[in-house]
């Protein structure tokens, strides 16, 4: 049955992705590279040197590989790494990576098109970050005899299930796949998808999460001009959380009239919503980006600060989990040492709660937001030992990096 499948999938792609390009070619992510998705115009590659081809499909995954990109390069100076990303944001956040040798656009997973990148660029090993687990690609590389390695790997419930349509179709392609997963959770998936060689590395992300500098903190909070007040944030609020976040922050300042929030949108459209509901509030407030005295509100409306702003607070929340939408990253305030509460869905990190081990705060609706940040804020000193416990249990990650360099170098050999 397996083969029948991939019979159909080789057949489709193959005359799918000529009126696909063409349906493409206007689209942001893919004008200007439709000939070299289509393997109609292909890179240049220095003869004599050891290529290694890492695939990232968005910036995401680009920013997760950076530092082992880094670490090849440097031990490995001699390599010519290439980097193809799905989306334009991707292959703009990789070409200032200075370690890649070449950036691309990543080509249509038809047959005919893998085989004419297998042949040309003849790598010695093709790196998939997280689940860009093209079938095409995959198979190509089997047939030429390229090692395919999955670091980063990541498998959420969603994903799983969707493989699970097709068990022998998923052995197939994952049977010749080493898989390095970034938590035993996504392991466990892959293993039961039928990849055959897997192992828990940890998750690369975790080595620059943890670089802060600590000292910083004084300063940021001087910024935000807030003193001595306490700080509340909530980073990386998704649709539908905006009004249960605002009402828990107006119930909050009911028991603590000096706290002082900063609510971060995971997406710029809303940021609509949150000033509308912040007016209602009656709470005093204004935008990032328009910083004035007197405030008890501020809503991010700037790009690049969520990380820092973290670091201003003395409690965080981080969206994307009261609701049914996966989650965000929590070990982002935890880096800082910084109470962290959470809501019940965190299905695509999940990862991030295996690495602190339970020491976070779950809360279920507004109600128990409130209670969260008033008790952490008035009480401080009651939960000084988790956050610290669980930044602790953050910091003994380090090294995730150099242990997938280990795996990675005997392939360049």
């Amino acid at each position: 049955m397996e083969r029948i499948l991939i019979f159909l999938y080789r057949v489709l792609t193959g005359l799918l992705v000529w009126p696909a390009g063409l349906v493409l070619s206007r689209h942001p992510n893919f004008r200007g590279t439709i000939a070299s998705r289509l393997g109609l115009k292909l890179p240049r590659i220095p003869a004599g040197r050891p290529v290694i081809w890492v695939h990232a499909a968005s910036v995401g995954e680009v920013k997760a590989v950076s530092g082992l990109v880094r670490a090849l390069k440097s031990a490995k100076p001699e390599s010519f790494i290439c980097l193809s990303a799905m989306t334009a944001t991707g292959r703009q956040v990789a070409s200032s990576i200075p370690e890649l040798d070449l950036v691309m656009a990543m080509p249509f997973d038809a047959s005919f098109t893998m085989r004419r990148y297998f042949s040309r660029l003849s790598p010695k090993a093709l790196v998939i970050v997280e689940t860009e687990l093209w079938p095409n690609m995959i198979m190509a590389a089997h047939r030429m005899g390229v090692p395919v390695v999955v670091v980063n790997a990541r498998m959420t419930e969603r994903s799983f299930r969707r493989y699970s349509f097709a068990p022998r179709l998923a052995e197939r392609i994952l049977s010749g796949v080493r898989v390095l997963a970034m938590a035993e959770s996504d392991a466990l998936k892959f293993s039961r998808l039928g990849a055959r060689r897997v192992e828990t590395y940890g998750n690369l992300k975790l080595d620059s999460l943890s670089q802060v500098d600590l000292s910083r903190r004084d300063e940021m909070r001087e910024g935000l001009d807030v003193e001595d007040r306490p700080v509340f944030i909530a980073g990386s609020i998704r649709e539908g959380e905006e009004e249960m976040v605002v009402d828990a922050v107006k119930k909050a300042t009911l028991e603590v009239p000096n706290l002082f929030a900063i609510l971060a949108p995971r997406h710029p459209g809303q940021t609509g919503l949150l000033a509308e509901l912040a007016g209602r509030s009656g709470l005093g407030w204004c935008l990032r980006s328009r910083m004035k005295q007197g405030t008890d509100l501020i809503i991010v409306d700037t790009m690049g600060e969520l990380f820092n702003l973290y670091g201003a607070s003395d409690v965080a929340f981080v969206g994307g989990s009261l609701k049914s939408l996966g989650g965000q990253n929590i070990l982002e305030p935890i880096a800082w040492g910084i109470p962290t509460i959470h809501g019940p869905h965190m299905d695509n990190f999940l990862w991030a709660l295996e690495v602190v081990q339970g020491f976070t705060i779950r809360v279920h609706d507004s109600e128990e937001l409130c209670n969260a940040v008033v008790d952490i804020v008035t009480q401080p000193g009651k939960y000084y030992d988790l956050a610290q416990e669980a930044r602790y249990l953050l910091e003994k990650q380090k090294g995730v990096t150099a242990r997938y360099l280990d795996a990675l170098e005997r392939y360049l050999v």
